[in-house]
């Protein structure tokens, strides 16, 4: 487990990584599941698909990061049905044309068509938001392990995770949960004692 919290810590804007336990586990997933439960203010019904995906792997680890670490793209996608309305947009400079573009809503970083986000909201079918999960191949350079995924935990798991950390949590501006796979036949020493999921929700 230390090589990979090396192979992270190398990783530019991460600046706290945590070994989460099988009670750290339990707390996540009912965070997940009462974030789930109350949706989203703006955009209704919230899957978190990522979550579930990190939740199902083998070992998760959590991690913070700062303004220098690069954002997966496409992480949030905003539905009405099986129609795509929406999602997130990264760079500051797209952001500002569909803020002066009136066809689009923007939200934080969520860029929604205006007219599909006003059927949406007066629809019998709402519109609902899903979050993705992203491949993390880099740390697959240690031995023993396949899968690396991330994702982004509920506002619930993000302050649970701060809290566990010792970092200055002032730098910290975001955290993600990474999730993988042990592989059977090439456990590496330093795996053997990570913490093996029991459920998810």
């Amino acid at each position: 487990m230390d090589e990979i919290r090396t192979e992270l810590l190398s990783s530019k804007g991460i600046g706290s990584v945590l070994f989460l336990d099988e009670t750290d586990r339990k707390k996540i997933i009912e965070f997940e599941r009462e974030d789930e439960l109350n949706g989203s203010i703006v955009c209704g019904k919230k899957n978190n698909a990522g979550i579930r995906q990190v939740l199902d792997c083998d070992v998760m680890m959590g991690f913070l990061t700062n303004n220098e670490f690069q954002w997966p793209t496409n992480h949030i996608k905003v539905m009405h049905g099986d129609k795509l309305i929406g999602e997130d947009v990264c760079d500051p400079l797209d952001l500002q044309e569909y803020r002066d573009d009136h066809e689009y809503c923007v939200l934080g970083n969520i860029v929604i068509l205006y007219e599909e986000f006003l059927k949406g909201n007066s629809s019998n079918d709402p519109i609902y938001m899903v979050i993705n999960a992203h491949p993390f191949p880099s740390i697959e350079v240690v031995s023993g392990i396949s899968g690396a995924r991330i994702a982004s935990p509920s506002r619930a798991s993000d302050e649970y995770m701060r809290s566990l950390s010792q970092e200055d949590k002032m730098v910290q501006v975001g955290s993600f949960l990474l999730g993988f796979n042990l592989k059977p036949l090439e456990y590496a020493s330093s795996l053997v004692a990570a913490p093996l999921k029991s459920s998810v929700y």
